[in-house]
């Protein structure tokens, strides 16, 4: 064997060595991630955070009308009208749909409406009020508002308000008839911001 061969015979076994010696390293002193540099690292890392754990009620849902929320706000105030909000859900979502009126801020209905279905709020007394959107899935008799047990959707929560878009419930009148206020809102299955009604995205928090 000639002096070349032996000198690739030695540089091959000092590398050897070396990519054993780091690896040994490597597993006793793990590299740490910049997750400011690695990309690929950060979207897993959120990946992991952001996925939620099961629900316990899977599928689970009030009947349409039900009124969660009367143990926080009171029983929902009705009146000998024939003023209505009809609301056709059309969403993904079901949704707990809260009536505010405007002047003292009080929560004068709540109601569940399922996904793909409608449900018409009837006899709402005078009042200028606006509506607010509870958005979820998989209803959780335990959840906690207030302190108060009312329930609560477990999976895809959104709090919108839509405190700009006003409703006058007021009886009006010519030389013939008398009106009643009747409105319909639809909604839809995406959540988009600022499309028809003067949606916003609010906390859980700043919601209730």
């Amino acid at each position: 064997m000639n002096n070349t061969s032996k000198s690739f015979i030695w540089l091959g076994l000092i590398a050897f060595i070396a990519i054993m010696a780091y690896q040994s390293y490597i597993k006793r002193n793990p590299i740490i991630k910049n997750i400011d540099q690695d990309k690929e690292f950060v979207d897993n890392i959120e990946s992991i955070v952001l996925e939620k754990p099961e629900s316990e009620y899977p599928g689970n849902q009030l009947n349409n009308g039900e009124s969660p929320f009367d143990v926080v706000y009171g029983k929902g105030f009705t009146a000998n009208t024939d003023h209505t909000l009809t609301i056709k859900n059309q969403s993904a979502s079901d949704v707990v749909v809260f009536l505010k009126r405007f002047e003292d801020e009080k929560i004068i209905r709540n109601h569940y409406v399922s996904a793909n279905s409608e449900y018409t709020i009837m006899n709402i007394p005078n009042s200028t009020c606006y509506s607010k959107f509870y958005y979820g899935n998989d209803w959780n008799p335990t959840r906690i508002v207030k302190e108060i047990t009312t329930g609560g959707f477990d999976n895809n929560e959104e709090f919108i308000d839509t405190d700009e878009d006003i409703m006058r419930f007021e009886v009006t009148e010519d030389a013939n008839y008398i009106y009643s206020s009747q409105f319909v809102i639809t909604l839809e299955t995406i959540i988009t911001e600022g499309q028809t009604l003067q949606e916003k995205k609010v906390s859980a928090s700043v919601f209730f």
